[in-house]
């Protein structure tokens, strides 16, 4: 007979919590700060967002590095948003390649890059003079 699935959570709580104190040996502090604290503020940007890969349709990703904290964003085709620099840089920096045939050196034909296509563009939005 096929043995039963553990469910998740299965454990009583004594081993639950050993296994805690094994990773982290001071438990679990309810004081830690949830919220991630910077030490830095990043420059922040006013774009106004387009599609270029799927025009209308909104873009959905995640993004980490080291100066920037894990973070989740859904991004509309035609609005305006406040970002980061490096969420800027890293949205203009996505591109599609295009290629192309030309003869190689035996006479064949030999696939190259012909140039890129960008996905997505981020116009800066200026403040209109009062």
């Amino acid at each position: 007979m096929a043995r039963p699935k553990s469910k998740l959570n299965d454990a009583n709580s004594a081993i639950i919590e050993d296994n805690i104190l094994k990773e982290n040996p001071e438990g679990l502090n309810p004081d830690a700060p949830k919220v991630q604290v910077v030490k830095k503020m990043p420059k922040m940007e006013r774009i106004l967002f387009r599609n270029d890969r799927d025009p209308g349709v909104m873009h959905e990703f995640h993004y980490h590095s080291k100066t920037h904290h894990l973070a989740h964003y859904k991004l509309y085709h035609g609005q305006e948003y406040t970002l980061p620099l490096e969420i800027v840089e890293h949205l203009e920096d996505r591109k599609i390649p295009f290629y192309a045939y030309r003869k190689g050196p035996d006479g064949h034909p030999v696939m190259y890059i012909s140039g890129y296509k960008h996905m997505f563009t981020c116009k800066v939005v200026r403040d209109k003079a009062a």
